[in-house]
């Protein structure tokens, strides 16, 4: 591969991350010359990167040029709710399927406890990250290669809001640590049923909060 080709996919991988993440704030414009210079990239590999998540529809092209962070609007958060409630409701379903002996469930456990400990340390980007782990695991235990694929291609963001005071965010921090606990027993208990119905739940529980945070007070 081309060093242009390597910076290209190294930037594709880092912004992406970064937008799943919510680390960079909606709307802003991705101007060429400050985040190549931030990545430690040439321009050229930086808009190939950026045409590649605006072709994946994770983040958007302006009207009269340029790359944007997204602006979610209710259907937006609609729809990813529902894309991921089907993704992982698919999963638990096809784990229920599988003795209990094989599925490692001490892994949503032990990212219910890691997040608990970046919560206690105040690490609000690191928590985001496991809470994405969490999800991601739960499609990783289903072992069918292609749910985890799409899974991992579709650009399906964990949302929090900036714009929330720190009460608030730690509030819904807890709640969404208490809401996978419950989630892992109920696996656990092989109460498959019950999960997925508190899964939804959940994700239902996530996307209000973030509309509450971004309401004025």
């Amino acid at each position: 591969m081309s060093e242009r080709s390597i910076q290209s996919q190294t930037c594709y991988k880092q912004l992406r991350r970064m937008v799943l993440l919510g680390q960079i704030p909606a709307g802003e414009r991705f101007r060429e010359v400050e985040w190549a210079a931030r990545l430690g990239v040439h321009r050229s590999s930086l808009r190939e990167a950026l045409s590649g998540l605006a072709h994946e529809g994770l983040i958007r092209r302006g009207e009269r040029g340029g790359f944007f962070a997204p602006l979610y609007e209710q259907r937006d958060l609609d729809e990813i709710l529902e894309v991921r409630a089907i993704l992982e409701a698919g999963a638990i379903r096809l784990l229920a399927a599988r003795p209990p002996a094989e599925v490692p469930l001490q892994r949503l456990s032990e990212v219910c406890d890691m997040m608990q400990q970046l919560l206690d340390s105040d690490l609000e980007l690191g928590f985001v990250d496991a809470d994405r782990q969490f999800h991601q695991i739960l499609i990783e235990l289903s072992e069918n290669q292609k749910l985890i694929s799409i899974h991992q291609r579709a650009p399906l963001p964990i949302l929090f809001s900036p714009l929330a005071d720190i009460e608030r965010r730690r509030k819904g921090a807890i709640q969404t640590i208490a809401e996978h606990r419950q989630i892992t027993q109920l696996l656990m208990d092989r109460q498959f049923d019950a999960a997925v119905e508190l899964l939804q739940h959940h994700l239902q529980h996530a996307t209000e909060r973030l509309l509450v945070a971004n309401q004025p007070r």
